[in-house]
């Protein structure tokens, strides 16, 4: 291993630099999901009984006590509840659109990783090869046969590295890419749900009440 290192130059450094950042990035990412991962059904649910028997303060400290995008998300709607049903949905899309970049952040990195890297061994080899042929004699046919042999595997190793390190960094990309949709599609549609529990928790709490009667007309003197 150490003599196949060595023979693919200091590109293979370079190749190198971006494969260690692309598994600094896949694991800072997976830490951030595992992080704040909560169960989003038994989160709503919760949050739907608080509101209905009106302790948005149990409900708002709740929401603040739990980590992640989800939760702030939900606590920014709570904190204004008695806004009107679409000012409550605004502000639930704007705390969505906040997170997004949250969640999403450094997943492309992981994209530029696993397109630079093929094209890093690629040039690899094409320098290798221009080197080999800048050599005198080469292309009078004079050229040791150790020297053919030993640029030929510098330039296929290169090749071979760039591809070989960019295909499970793709594939990781996919994965956290299809995972950060999947939670931005739960931070939205958690902002919504809470948006439609309040505000009908609120009408089910007006419509609840006793209608006031109006007062009775003072009788005439005579009459």
């Amino acid at each position: 291993m150490r003599e196949m290192i060595i023979a693919m130059g200091p590109m293979f450094w370079l190749i190198l630099f971006f494969a260690t950042l692309a598994l600094a990035v896949l694991a800072e990412r997976l830490f951030y999901f595992h992080r704040i991962n909560i169960n989003s059904g038994e989160f709503l649910r919760g949050l739907s009984a608080l509101l209905r028997s009106g302790q948005y303060d149990e409900c708002l400290h709740e929401a603040r006590q739990l980590p992640g995008p989800m939760a702030r998300v939900v606590e920014a709607v709570l904190s204004r509840p008695r806004l009107p049903r679409h000012e409550l949905r605004e502000i639930a899309l704007e705390a969505s659109e906040v997170e997004v970049y949250r969640i999403e952040r450094n997943v492309r990195t992981l994209l530029v990783c696993a397109t630079v890297m093929p094209l890093l061994g690629v040039l690899g080899t094409l320098l290798a090869l221009v080197s080999f042929y800048e050599q005198p004699g080469v292309t009078d046919g004079a050229a040791a046969a150790p020297v053919v042999a030993a640029t030929l595997q510098q330039a296929l190793l290169l090749s071979a590295a760039g591809i070989a390190l960019a295909i499970p960094t793709y594939i990781f990309y996919m994965f956290l890419a299809s995972r950060a949709r999947k939670l931005i599609n739960q931070v939205e549609r958690a902002g919504l749900e809470c948006v439609h529990i309040i505000a009908d928790a609120r009408d089910e709490a007006l419509s609840k009440k006793p209608e006031e009667k109006p007062a009775p007309e003072p009788e005439k003197d005579g009459e």
